[in-house]
C-alpha cells in the first residue's frame, strides 16, 4: 500500500500518542513530497548514493513514507578493515532524507553522527549483522536546535552475532525515534543503551521494539532520560518473544530524571511472551 492509500495513525495507539503523525511529518500529511539526499561521509570521504530501496507495502506509515520521499541509497559493507569506521551524515537543505543500508560481515565498529542545519531531517537504517561477528555502534544526535526529526531503524541479529548498541540524543527540537530489532537465530544478542537529554522545549519520543525469533538469544534496552526545563521524553519499549524461544533472556528498564517542574516523561514498557 502506497503512502498516500494508508490511513493517518491515530493518538489511541501508543507509538503515536504523544507524537502525532501530522507534528512529524514535513509539510501537509495529504501530500507525498519529494525530498533530496543529504551529504554522506564514510571515514572521511563523499560516499555517493550507490544503489535503489525496493518498495515494501509491509512497512508501517513512516517507512513508506521514506521510502516514498526518496528511495536512493547508501549501500555500505563493513569490515575489520578499520577498528572504528565513522559515518557523518550532514543536511545542508532545509529538508532531506538518508537511506542507509549496512551489511556487518566481521567484527568492528561504528560511529554514525547526524548534524545540519536543516529544519527537517528523515533517516533510515538498516543494519543485517552476520553470524559470529559482533559490532559495537555509537549514534550521536547533534541535529540543531529547531529541527524535526523521523527515524527509523531495522536491525536483524543472526547466529551467535552481536549488536552493542549505544546512542546519545541531544539535537533537534522534536524527534520521533523508532528502533526495531530482530534476533533471528541462536545465541544472538542485544545490549542496547539510550540516553536522552531534553532541555527548553525539546520533545524527544522512542518507540523501540525487540523481537526475539529464536530460542537462547539475549537482550538487554536501557533507556535514560533526562529533562529540564519544559523538554518531554518519551519511551515506548516492545519486548516480543515468538513460540518456541525456549531459553530467552530479555529485559528492559526505563530511568527518569525531571530536573523542574514543567518536564515530563513517560515510559511504557510492555511485554509479549507467545
Amino acid at each position: 500500500m502506497s503512502y498516500l492509500q494508508m490511513a493517518t495513525p491515530k493518538r489511541s495507539e501508543h507509538q503515536w500518542r504523544y507524537t502525532p503523525w501530522e507534528k512529524i511529518h514535513p509539510t501537509n500529511v495529504n501530500l507525498m513530497p519529494s525530498l533530496p539526499n543529504a551529504n554522506v561521509e564514510l571515514n572521511g570521504s563523499a560516499h555517493e548514493v550507490n544503489s535503489a530501496r525496493e518498495f515494501d507495502e509491509g512497512f508501517e506509515i513512516s517507512r513508506v513514507f521514506l521510502q516514498e520521499s526518496n528511495s536512493k541509497s547508501h549501500s555500505i559493507s563493513l569490515n575489520d578493515s578499520k577498528s572504528c569506521h565513522v559515518i557523518v551524515i550532514n543536511s545542508d537543505q532545509p529538508k532531506s532524507i538518508c537511506h542507509l543500508e549496512l551489511t556487518v560481515s566481521s567484527s568492528t565498529a561504528l560511529k554514525i553522527v547526524l548534524q545540519g542545519e536543516c529544519d527537517w531531517f528523515g533517516i533510515h537504517v538498516t543494519g543485517n549483522i552476520k553470524a559470529n561477528t559482533k559490532l559495537f555502534v555509537g549514534i550521536f544526535n547533534n541535529l540543531n536546535k529547531d529541527c524535526k526529526l523521523l527515524r527509523c531503524e531495522d536491525w536483524q541479529i543472526e547466529r551467535d552475532a552481536q549488536l552493542i548498541y549505544g546512542e546519545l540524543s541531544v539535537g533537534g527540537a522534536y524527534a520521533k525515534n523508532d528502533i526495531r530489532t530482530a534476533l533471528i537465530g541462536p545465541n544472538a544478542e542485544l545490549v542496547q543503551t539510550i540516553a536522552v537529554i531534553t532541555e527548553n522545549r525539546r520533545h524527544d519520543d522512542h518507540h523501540i521494539e525487540i523481537l526475539h525469533k529464536a530460542g537462547h538469544t539475549n537482550s538487554s534496552l536501557t533507556v535514560n532520560s533526562s529533562c529540564s526545563d519544559r523538554g518531554h521524553a518519551i519511551g515506548t519499549g516492545l519486548l516480543m518473544i515468538e513460540e518456541n524461544c525456549d531459553g530467552t533472556d530479555a529485559g528492559q528498564v526505563f530511568k527518569n530524571l525531571l530536573l523542574s517542574d514543567r518536564a515530563r516523561a513517560e515510559s511504557l514498557p510492555e511485554l509479549e511472551v507467545l
